[in-house]
């Protein structure tokens, strides 16, 4: 018998954006989709075989989740948070160690993490320079129960979707010894051989990271992903935006400032509101 998972893709920009803008509401909503539970993930054109999916199911059932990945890339981390959010809500550990080797993790992406999860998260670099950190990794535990994907997805929108990436389940029922082999190992990488992502060492990455040369074609294949999962809302920030955003609402937050101006290289302004509750709102005019 096929067991079916059903999911409702229904993304929005936020509340007072869709008051504004009826039909971007009405253009945003997505079908809901039913797609075969699997513990082969491979990518292409098959749906069923998106890793997405099945960490979609993962996430609506742990209470503790642990990710382990070489790099973070905004485009997949877009994808996961809010399922990264919901299992924080209900009271769920999140953990997710990753890399900074290469600069091939985007800033952005960590940011978005810090600005939507704050630090209910917890997030850290991998930091043994003496080698090489290539995993990738996702554990899921709840009550007694757990279950672990292990393949070649770091956290981008193609390695999540129809990139060719070959990723496989098992459950610690199934095989508890070798599960909690991997699980003690990465308590034991993520608890001894890593430094925290707090504010003051997000800054500094930020500050030293340089686009590296493979960037142009991971975007490639990232912006050429077309799946059910691709939502685009207008006036999103992305890439450095992100990083002024944040950096902006946590130093003016401290200062008690009401606004902020930044204005890019481009000529392009943004103003950024923050009130009280400490939401971000943007204004974009021309020079």
């Amino acid at each position: 018998m096929v067991q079916l998972m059903q999911f409702d893709l229904i993304e929005k920009a936020g509340a007072a954006q869709l008051q504004a803008e009826p039909q971007l509401a009405e253009s945003q909503q997505i079908e809901p989709l039913q797609m075969e539970a699997t513990d082969v993930m491979t990518g292409g054109r098959n749906k069923n075989r998106f890793l997405y999916y099945q960490l979609k199911t993962s996430m609506l059932r742990a209470d503790k989740i642990d990710i382990i990945v070489s790099f973070l890339m905004e485009s997949g981390v877009r994808m996961i948070l809010k399922d990264l959010r919901g299992a924080l809500d209900r009271g769920a550990e999140v953990r997710i160690l990753t890399g900074n080797y290469l600069g091939i993790t985007q800033p952005s992406a960590l940011c978005l993490i810090k600005k939507e999860l704050g630090n209910r998260a917890d997030l850290r670099f991998y930091a043994d320079k003496g080698r090489s950190f290539h995993p990738k990794s996702y554990i899921f535990r709840w009550g007694k129960e757990g279950e672990i994907y292990i393949g070649s997805s770091n956290i981008s929108r193609s390695a999540l979707t129809s990139g060719i990436e070959w990723n496989y389940r098992f459950s610690s029922s199934g095989d508890e010894k070798n599960f909690q082999l991997f699980y003690d190992t990465f308590v034991d990488l993520f608890e001894n051989h890593s430094i925290v992502i707090d504010d003051a060492e997000l800054a500094r990455y930020s500050k030293n990271w340089h686009k590296p040369a493979v960037s142009k074609d991971l975007a490639k294949y990232d912006d050429g992903e077309e799946t059910d999962t691709r939502v685009t809302a207008l006036f999103q920030p992305r890439g450095a935006q992100i990083e002024a955003l944040y950096a902006l609402e946590d130093s003016s937050r401290a200062e008690g400032a009401a606004k902020a101006l930044v204005q890019a290289a481009t000529g392009e302004r943004m103003i950024i509101v923050i009130p009280h509750e400490s939401a971000v709102n943007t204004r974009a005019s021309a020079a």
